[in-house]
């Protein structure tokens, strides 16, 4: 009988998941107006960019985690997701399944997705003075 690998982890889709995809789409289509509006690709490459430093920032607090060594501080994971790494943070915390279920954590963090919706609402509707 051939050796078995390790058994793949499993990623549940929780109520966060799929408030986290929901969250994607106003900043998404926010962010096409913006390239439609002025054709400027910077907004995307920004996003895109932070967002993947926060995501890297994730696996590697996990990886420490689990290596009971030193942590990514959570001041620094939020002020990733505050400068707009919010994004790579969602994504983070599936994937790694990490800092799911610690609520102070949570709370902090869906209150910063909450303020960047607040943004790209303002954006959309022309509040911010961006058309």
């Amino acid at each position: 009988m051939p050796p078995r690998g390790p058994k793949p982890r499993r990623r549940p889709w929780t109520p966060a998941t799929a408030a986290g995809i929901t969250a994607l789409i106003l900043p998404s289509v926010t962010l096409l107006r913006l390239y439609t509006a002025n054709g400027s690709l910077a907004p995307h490459a920004y996003t895109c960019l932070l967002s993947v430093i926060t995501f890297l920032f994730y696996g590697y607090d996990k990886m420490q985690a689990r290596n009971l060594q030193w942590r990514v501080k959570e001041v620094t994971l939020h002020l990733l997701a505050v400068a707009g790494g919010w994004p790579g943070a969602l994504v983070g915390m599936h994937y790694f399944q990490h800092k799911t279920r610690k609520t102070s954590f949570q709370v902090v963090f869906w209150g910063i997705v909450l303020a960047w919706e607040g943004v790209a609402w303002g954006v959309w509707t022309g509040r911010f003075g961006i058309r």
